[in-house]
């Protein structure tokens, strides 16, 4: 493990898979987690690239998982400073440990979302996002969009207002989340234009500005990840060479991915070696 300092000195936990020299490609993936999301969840994919000559580096957003105070209650953290403070900082990081390599990325969900909350995001030289989006309720599948609205903006709030924070843990949800980041992103649910809604308040973005090459990812299954709602970021990346693809359940004979089942091993000599081609390519 390693300490990371965000851009306000805040040190956030992380972990860096080195790959062997003799197969070094001279490129370092950074790895950006979902919410409530802990590093180790994408261990199983992060040894892959590193035994396919990628350096990569993971690390938990503050307040999450390694990356929390002792207490979480009166912790102030919100996911634009995931992108603004931490995010800034590991890429400043990675560029320190790693001066001579491209540093890639994969965005998973919220770790996607976050790219464009940086200034630093000219120095990315390709960009992979699964599942990233803006948590407008209307793009979620229909089926399960009442169900997702009641957790994640009547129950979720509730529970946070009640704890002061959102006890991930102890209600078997993933990670405990900081306060901030679960008031922030209730607060999205009725805006269509995610931009537009936080310029308002003061806060920049710098889609606009990134020129790496994009490949945007999502699951057929994923009712979270929809088409509607992963095109919105997509779109604000102007600049960017891109493409969008589904994945398709049938292309790898399952039955379920979903939003976190990407980093499943089984998926390791199909939709990894997939992400590892493209990558190759930047």
């Amino acid at each position: 493990m390693v300490n990371i300092p965000a851009i306000d000195s805040f040190l956030l936990s992380g972990k860096i898979y080195p790959c062997d020299k003799s197969i070094d490609k001279n490129k370092v993936l950074i790895i950006n987690s979902a919410t409530a999301v802990e590093k180790k969840l994408y261990h199983h994919y992060a040894s892959y690239m590193a035994e396919n000559g990628y350096n990569v580096v993971t690390y938990d957003y503050r307040g999450i998982a390694d990356s929390r105070p002792k207490k979480l209650r009166g912790f102030k953290a919100s996911f634009t400073d995931w992108g603004q403070k931490d995010f800034s900082g590991v890429i400043s990081y990675t560029k320190s440990k790693f001066p001579n390599h491209k540093i890639v990325i994969l965005g998973h969900s919220i770790g996607g979302t976050i790219i464009g909350m940086t200034p630093k995001s000219t120095e990315i030289s390709g960009i992979i996002n699964i599942g990233a989006q803006t948590a407008y309720y209307k793009d979620w599948a229909k089926e399960q969009r009442t169900k997702i609205y009641i957790l994640w903006h009547i129950v979720f709030p509730m529970i946070t207002n009640l704890f002061g924070y959102f006890p991930g843990k102890r209600l078997g949800l993933l990670e405990d989340v900081p306060k901030g980041v679960i008031k922030q992103w209730n607060n999205r649910r009725k805006h269509a234009n995610m931009q537009k809604q936080m310029e308002a308040i003061g806060i920049t973005f710098y889609y606009d500005v990134c020129e790496s090459k994009l490949l945007t990812l999502g699951v057929e299954d994923d009712p979270i990840g929809t088409k509607p709602a992963i095109m919105r970021i997509h779109d604000l990346f102007k600049k960017s060479d891109k493409e969008f693809k589904i994945i398709q359940l049938s292309e790898v004979e399952t039955t379920k991915i979903g939003h976190f089942g990407f980093f499943s091993r089984k998926f390791k000599h199909t939709l990894w070696a997939k992400t590892l081609t493209w990558y190759d390519t930047i």
